[in-house]
């Protein structure tokens, strides 16, 4: 059996705790062990709500040989340091992939990544390491996600859509046929794609539009 330590204590981080315990393997290949700070320090009262214990952070934790981890963080950039500095240290990553969660056959997913309650992944798209694809949120056919995106409640891409590598999809946030998504992409809440957002854009609107934040 192996001991799930979730990266991450912020509320996020709770909710990927509640979605672990319905996911595949839970109970059969791992179990969860606790929480590990990242790099952003949180008001006492905030880690009393942690509903198991808190090992320690990130800089002082020294993987054992059977801890596996996730890390529950919704930043892109900082999920992409925080791996990056576990994986340094012999973290192992695994996928947390909710039980209600419809993944095609064709489908193909990377390492580390989280996939919540009623999502879906449709045929022969790509999803790189280290995705969140939250909850209600939909990957259509032929799409390409690159490593460290974020998909936030009810966000999706339709078909044979791209998106790069560190993309933030806000709650409800979509991509239409065949849009393309650049590098460091924020499209905030409600916003469409239509065509192409450029690297670094924050998005906004329907038609999202540049917005300066």
């Amino acid at each position: 059996m192996k001991h799930l330590i979730i990266i991450g204590v912020g509320g996020f981080a709770r909710e990927v705790h509640w979605h672990a315990q319905n996911s595949l393997g839970y109970g059969t290949e791992w179990d969860i062990k606790g929480f590990l700070d990242g790099d952003v320090k949180l008001d006492e009262q905030e880690y009393k709500k942690l509903p198991s214990p808190l090992l320690g952070d990130v800089e002082s934790y020294e993987a054992e040989a059977d801890d596996v981890f996730t890390c529950a963080i919704a930043d892109c950039v900082a999920r992409e340091r925080i791996t990056k500095r576990m994986e340094l240290k012999s973290a192992v990553f695994i996928n947390l992939i909710h039980r209600t969660a419809l993944i095609a056959p064709t489908a193909k997913i990377g390492k580390g990544c989280i996939i919540a309650f009623l999502c879906h992944v449709g045929p022969d798209t790509i999803v790189g390491n280290h995705v969140i694809i939250n909850a209600r949120s939909g990957i259509a056919h032929d799409v390409q996600v690159g490593d460290y995106c974020s998909f936030m409640g009810n966000a999706g891409l339709m078909g044979y859509a791209k998106a790069g590598g560190r993309v933030y999809l806000a709650d409800s946030a979509k991509a239409l046929p065949h849009a393309i998504i650049e590098d460091d992409v924020y499209i905030g809440v409600n916003s469409i794609v239509f065509k192409r957002a450029k690297r670094g854009q924050k998005l906004f609107g329907n038609p999202a539009s540049p917005i300066d934040w």
